[in-house]
Formats: C-alpha cells, structure tokens, sequence
C-alpha cells in the first residue's frame, strides 16, 4: 500500500474490485480493464502484488 494509505480490501466477490469495491464485467479481463482504468486501484494492485511476490517462486503462472 501507498505510504499513509489505510484500505479495506474485500477479497469475497471475484465481480467486484476488492480495492474499491466497484462492480467488474468477469473476475479475470473484466479486473485487468477495471485497473487500466483506475489509477488508485492499479496502484493498490501494484502494492500487493509486490507484497506477495516473494510467497511465490517464479513469476506469475496463470
């Protein structure tokens, strides 16, 4: 996260966005295009992904 930044993420619905909340065409292309679109959320994306990277070997396979 953003120095500063305090989020709620809901992990519990693959049709919303969990850093915003807002509503997605699928859980898949549909969040890719949601966060092309949303700088905040492609930001929180960005931070998360680098939280978890390291739980991961490799890069990402799917």
């Amino acid at each position: 996260m953003s120095a500063g930044t305090t989020t709620t993420r809901n992990w519990e619905s693959p049709e919303t966005c969990p850093f915003c909340g807002g509503e997605l065409t699928d859980g898949g292309a549909g969040f890719i295009d949601h966060i092309d679109d949303h700088p905040s959320c492609q930001n929180e994306f960005d931070d998360w992904r680098s939280m978890v990277a390291s739980d991961m070997s490799g890069e990402w396979g799917g």
